[in-house]
C-alpha cells in the first residue's frame, strides 16, 4: 500500500524527492505517509474522508492568518480524483510529540504547564475569534444546533442501545433529553471550532517544554466553541483551570461542556459501527454495558 500512495505522490508532484517513506494506518479517516522525516502526506480512506480532507484544506488555507500557534499549512494537494484513496493534502510536519495523557502526566514543571496552559489557551482563543464572515464564506454552517445532537441520539437509539444494559441506556436518555430540553443550551455564538481537540492532536515541543502546534482539523465545523473545551478537559480540571486566565469564557461555557464530554465515549461506539471497526466500538461501549 505504500508504494501505490508514493506512486501517487510522484505522478502529481514528480520533482519531490523521495528518500524514504513510512506508513501509518491507524487513523479512522486518513492514512498517513512520513516522506523525508520531514512532510506529511494524508490519503483519504473512503469518499466520506475525501470530502473532510478538502474541506479540511479550504479552512487550513483561509486562517494561517489568524492562528499564532504553528498548524498545518497545505502545501501538496490532489484533491480532484474520482478515486477517494487517491486524493491527499500533504505539509511540512510540526516537530514534536502528541501530548497524550501519558505524556502530559510526565510534565510537572510548574512553568512548563502556565505556559502550556497559555498557548493553548490562546490559541483556541484565536480560533473561536475568527470573524464570522470569514467562516461562513467557507460555505460553512452550524453543525452543533439541536438538530444534530436530536440526530446523533437517535443513531445512539438504533445501533448502540441494544448492545447496552437498560442502565446504560438510562442514563444516554437522561444526558440527552436533560440538555435536548433546554433551549437555552443552543444560545450560543457559533464560531470555527476545531472538533477534535485531544491531546493526541496537540503537538508538544520536549526539548523547548512548550507546545509546537495543532494538526487535524479534519472535524472543524462552524459551531460550539464548548466542544473544544470538552477535549482539553483530557487533561484534567486542574490544567483546565490553567487556561482559565486566558480564556475566561471557558468557565461560562462549563454546562455545556459536561453535555459533550458525555458523548465523546458514544460517538466512538458509533464510529465503530458505522465503520466496521470493532475496536472503536468497544472502546466506546464498555461503560454503558
Amino acid at each position: 500500500m505504500l508504494d501505490q500512495f508514493l506512486y501517487t505522490i510522484h505522478q502529481t508532484y514528480p520533482n519531490l524527492a523521495i528518500e524514504d517513506a513510512s506508513l501509518n494506518q491507524d487513523g479512522q479517516y486518513n492514512h498517513v505517509v512520513i516522506v523525508n522525516n520531514a512532510l506529511v502526506f494524508r490519503f483519504a480512506r473512503f469518499a466520506e474522508s475525501a470530502q473532510t480532507l478538502r474541506q479540511e484544506t479550504s479552512i487550513l488555507k483561509a486562517i494561517q492568518e489568524y492562528i499564532t500557534l504553528e498548524i498545518p499549512n497545505p502545501t501538496y494537494v490532489n484533491l480532484d480524483s474520482p478515486t477517494p484513496e487517491k486524493n491527499f493534502v500533504g505539509y511540512s510536519m510540526i516537530p514534536g510529540i502528541p501530548l497524550w495523557r501519558e505524556a502530559f502526566e510526565q510534565i510537572t514543571n510548574e512553568a512548563v504547564l502556565n505556559r502550556m496552559a497559555d498557548q493553548i489557551a490562546d490559541f483556541l482563543k484565536e480560533l473561536h475569534s475568527i470573524p464570522l464572515q470569514h467562516v461562513l464564506s467557507l460555505g460553512l454552517v452550524n453543525s452543533d444546533g439541536r438538530p444534530y445532537w436530536m440526530d446523533l441520539y437517535q443513531r445512539f437509539q438504533a445501533k448502540l442501545f441494544p448492545h447496552m444494559s437498560v442502565e446504560g441506556q438510562d442514563r444516554v436518555v437522561e444526558h440527552f433529553m436533560n440538555f435536548l430540553d433546554n433551549p437555552e443550551r443552543f444560545a450560543y455564538e457559533p464560531v470555527l471550532r476545531h472538533g477534535d481537540f485531544g491531546g493526541g492532536n496537540l503537538i508538544f515541543d520536549e526539548q523547548a517544554g512548550q507546545m509546537a502546534g495543532v494538526i487535524d482539523f479534519g472535524f472543524a465545523e462552524l459551531g460550539d466553541p464548548a466542544i473544544d473545551i470538552g477535549g482539553l478537559f483530557g487533561f484534567g480540571e486542574a490544567f483546565v483551570e490553567r487556561c482559565v486566565g486566558s480564556y475566561p469564557e471557558i468557565e461560562e461555557m462549563l454546562e455545556r461542556v459536561h453535555f459533550y464530554q458525555g458523548t465523546f465515549a458514544l460517538q466512538e461506539a458509533l464510529y465503530g459501527v458505522e465503520h466496521d471497526d470493532p475496536e472503536a466500538f468497544e472502546d466506546g461501549i464498555a461503560e454503558y454495558q
